[in-house]
């Protein structure tokens, strides 16, 4: 007979159900730690990619701002250009119109206000001492070749502003007519007679 004396304690059976779980946790674990690294690798080159590409629009930006800046100078430069041709083709002296205006008024007749406006366009107020003044005036402005069209626009009676004067003095006094006249020119008459005087 055979006897069988094992003296070394019996080996417990060893827990794979644990050995197995700290595996598959180790293995998890590594595998999420690779796809967080792939992850992060992928979001800086998207980085860098997006980075060089607001690099090269920024650069874009900056030369078509430069090329619209040019654009812009050339537009205003040629503007300009226009200006300065319209200016030299329709040159409108008014002091010649002034001269040829004031030739007419009679010997006490004054300009008190002028103004002209680009299409041709004249108002005047002139100040008289009597209405046949202003009459006459108008009749003188629209004999002139220098105008195409004249109106009287109104004519009204100028008072002493000044309440000290005596009542006796103001019976004396003549009253001064302020007449308003508005006329087209005629610039092609008044650049001959420029051309003629030069």
């Amino acid at each position: 007979m055979v006897i069988d004396i094992n003296l070394l304690p019996k080996k417990e059976p060893k827990n794979v159900v644990f050995l197995v779980s700290t595996v598959i946790v180790l293995l998890l674990a590594m595998a999420t730690a690779f796809v967080f690294y792939v992850s992060m690798q992928k979001a800086e080159i998207k980085i860098h990619s997006l980075t060089q590409e607001l690099k090269q629009m920024r650069a874009l930006e900056v030369a078509e701002q430069q090329k619209l800046a040019n654009v812009q100078s050339l537009q205003e430069v040629q503007e300009l250009e226009k200006t300065v041709k319209w200016a030299e083709q329709y040159p409108m002296k008014t002091v010649l119109l002034l001269r040829k205006m004031t030739k007419l008024l009679p010997e006490r007749g004054f300009v008190m206000s002028f103004s002209y406006a680009e299409d041709g366009t004249v108002s005047v107020t002139v100040q008289f001492d009597t209405s046949e003044e202003a009459a006459y005036f108008l009749k003188s402005l629209s004999d002139a070749d220098f105008v195409t069209e004249v109106q009287l626009k109104s004519l009204t009676t100028m008072e002493d502003k000044s309440g000290e004067e005596n009542v006796e003095e103001e019976k004396n006094v003549l009253p001064r007519y302020l007449a308003q006249y508005e006329l087209h020119v005629n610039k092609n008459a008044l650049k001959e007679e420029k051309e003629k005087k030069q």
